[in-house]
């Protein structure tokens, strides 16, 4: 094909096909989960939440987790697509609910990087001053540019944006793993303060309860949520590459998880681990290294949050362009560009959406308390769109799974197992009060409005999306 023909070919709308290799993808999916900020984030929390249980929600989560992969794997090995859940579910089960799996899953990449943006800032300006990194314009100022910086590598193609996450990676992860070494050296030669492994850390009771425990295992399930930035990149790898990427991530963040949270969580008394909450791993690399150690943390969770900024840009474009390219919305999103083949278009909007709602939710009160809100529910928004992609494996593949030991087990029992414990979660946090009538009203309301904007764009688009027949495995 004529470099001419070829550059014609991407601006109709066609990804590069393996511009990925398997390590990529699996770095990519890595850095969307974002370890080193997850972590900063949510360590706190889990000690509030489950005390020192906090691995037994990580281990819970663990099984139904791979069962999800294992769908998401098998759904790319039948048809890869950079729109993933939103284009599996509509195909099979029912096109109004795949464009709601959509909605929530742009919602989770868009609205949820302000938990990314803000920390950037502060955490940048910390370095030079307290006054600084409180004060809302400059943090705003700041995430800025990182946002376009991130905005610009994520528009000039894939392979950038993987040797990006690359190079970050081996950096963030040897640190971390180094620190969770050093914490349980520390530990264990009895330092002041430390907190000795009990084994009321891996029972219920010692996570405070059942509700607590349910409580435990959505933050983990946010912990986790990411890893499906490798479907997103599905057309963009060649083969399976995808597909046993997703397994891959599930299983590192898994080992990842666990030694961090229980490395970290005995270096110092609660109250102290909670009086540090805003920069929990800058306090831990100063207990266990010293000032200079503390610089070295922040830098790694710096460079860790970029990565999942950049990650949750590629992964939002890439919904949009399939959603556009399926016409539910604006074909404009459908643009490529001829010569990085990115989705140029959807890359630039839901990039610059990011700046938008990062000025919005540190100046303006009631912007930043209605995203508060909705990020408070990233975690459910995660389960709901993991349900439907288990669920939809084990539809797309019913008439397969009975065919064998092997079949039965990782086509259907283990994507089974996944569904009917996240819909347990998903019921459960709703009927028992673990989201409060605001935050459901801005998160769930919100999730919902994808139904009502799903049947507005069948009567008005008449895309062939809403009326091409079901299909399954084999068709």
């Amino acid at each position: 094909m004529s470099d001419t023909a070829s550059e014609q070919k991407q601006q109709r709308g066609t990804l590069r096909s393996g511009a990925l290799r398997a390590g990529d993808v699996v770095v990519m999916a890595l850095a969307s989960s974002g370890p080193t900020q997850s972590v900063a984030v949510t360590l706190a929390a889990i000690l509030a939440t489950v005390s020192y249980a906090g691995f037994l929600p990580i281990l819970i989560c663990f099984v139904p987790m791979l069962g999800i992969a294992l769908g998401y794997q098998r759904l790319h090995a039948w048809q890869p697509s950079a729109g993933a859940t939103y284009s599996w579910v509509g195909r099979v089960l029912n096109p109004h609910i795949g464009f709601f799996a959509g909605w929530i899953m742009l919602l989770y990449y868009t609205v949820g990087t302000t938990s990314l943006t803000i920390p950037l800032g502060s955490y940048l300006l910390s370095f030079f001053s307290d006054d600084a990194a409180n004060d809302a314009v400059a943090v705003a100022a700041v995430g800025t540019v990182f946002n376009v910086v991130v905005l610009i590598v994520a528009a000039l193609g894939a392979q950038l944006s993987a040797k990006f996450q690359w190079m970050w990676a081996v950096f963030e992860y040897a640190l971390v793993l180094g620190f969770a070494v050093a914490a349980v050296v520390y530990i264990s030669s009895g330092h002041p303060g430390v907190v000795a492994v009990d084994s009321s850390w891996f029972t219920v009771s010692g996570a405070g309860g059942f509700d607590s425990l349910i409580a435990g295992v959505l933050l983990a399930i946010f912990l986790y949520s990411g890893w499906d930035t490798a479907a997103y990149v599905g057309e963009e790898s060649s083969g399976k590459k995808a597909g046993r990427a997703a397994v891959t991530s599930v299983v590192l963040l898994f080992v990842i998880y666990s030694v961090t949270v229980l490395a970290f969580q005995g270096i110092a008394p609660m109250s102290e681990m909670q009086d540090h909450a805003a920069n929990i791993l800058a306090f831990v690399g100063e207990r266990l290294g010293g000032g200079f150690w503390k610089e070295v943390m922040i830098a790694a969770v710096l460079g860790g949050t970029l990565a999942s900024l950049l990650a949750a840009i590629v992964s939002s474009s890439r919904i949009g362009f399939a959603m556009g390219r399926d016409r539910v919305i604006p074909s404009w999103f459908a643009g490529v560009s001829a010569r990085f083949g990115t989705p140029w278009n959807a890359t630039l909007v839901f990039g610059l959406l990011n700046v938008v709602f990062l000025w919005g939710s540190t100046l303006i009160s009631s912007v930043g308390a209605a995203l508060a809100d909705i990020v408070s529910t990233l975690g459910l928004m995660a389960a709901i769109f993991y349900l439907l992609t288990a669920s939809t494996a084990i539809w797309c593949y019913r008439s397969q799974i009975t065919r064998s030991v092997g079949d039965f087990v990782i086509g259907g029992v283990m994507p089974g197992l996944g569904a009917l414990f996240l819909a347990f979660v998903i019921v459960y946090a709703l009927a028992s009060g673990s989201l409060n009538g605001i935050e459901i009203a801005f998160g769930v309301g919100l999730s919902a409005f994808g139904l009502v904007l799903s049947f507005l764009s069948a009567r008005i688009g008449k895309a062939p999306y809403y009326t091409a027949g079901r299909r399954r495995y084999g068709e």
